[in-house]
């Protein structure tokens, strides 16, 4: 049985924008929402998003109802525990490189969920107990 996918912002902003029509601001870009909403509409994995990521997309697009329900098809978004917040100190204390705090929020959710965290984000590669996709570079 695959582990469950946890979806982060890198993923769902170009994912939507790529399910909205929207328009990127160069090739880059335009090449990201392809590739997002390519991975996300072929995964055969159930995903999920923390409140973090919810929180962070429906900022990016200033809470547009149609962003809304593209975010509803993930259902409710995992909350954060106590439990959680012990995983996302550690991972901040015992790196080099301290991550963004929704980048820990998110990795320390899937790992203690014992879920694959999927993104675009040099923040992610090579930290111990997370299992990471780069959906840029699989």
């Amino acid at each position: 049985m695959k582990k469950i996918h946890h979806y982060d912002s890198s993923v769902l902003i170009p994912y939507i924008n790529a399910r909205l029509g929207l328009q990127a601001k160069d090739a880059r870009g335009t090449e990201k929402n392809k590739r997002a909403h390519v991975f996300v509409t072929g995964s055969r994995v159930l995903a999920r998003i923390s409140v973090a990521t919810y929180a962070e997309t429906t900022r990016h697009f200033k809470e547009d109802e149609s962003a809304a329900k593209l975010l509803a098809e993930f259902g409710t978004p995992l909350q954060l525990t106590q439990r959680n917040a012990r995983r996302w100190s550690r991972l901040q204390n015992r790196s080099g490189r301290v991550m963004g705090d929704n980048d820990a929020w998110n990795a320390a959710l899937a790992i203690d969920e014992n879920a694959v965290l999927v993104g675009s984000d040099h923040a992610f590669k090579n930290r111990p107990d997370l299992d990471y996709i780069d959906f840029m570079n699989p």
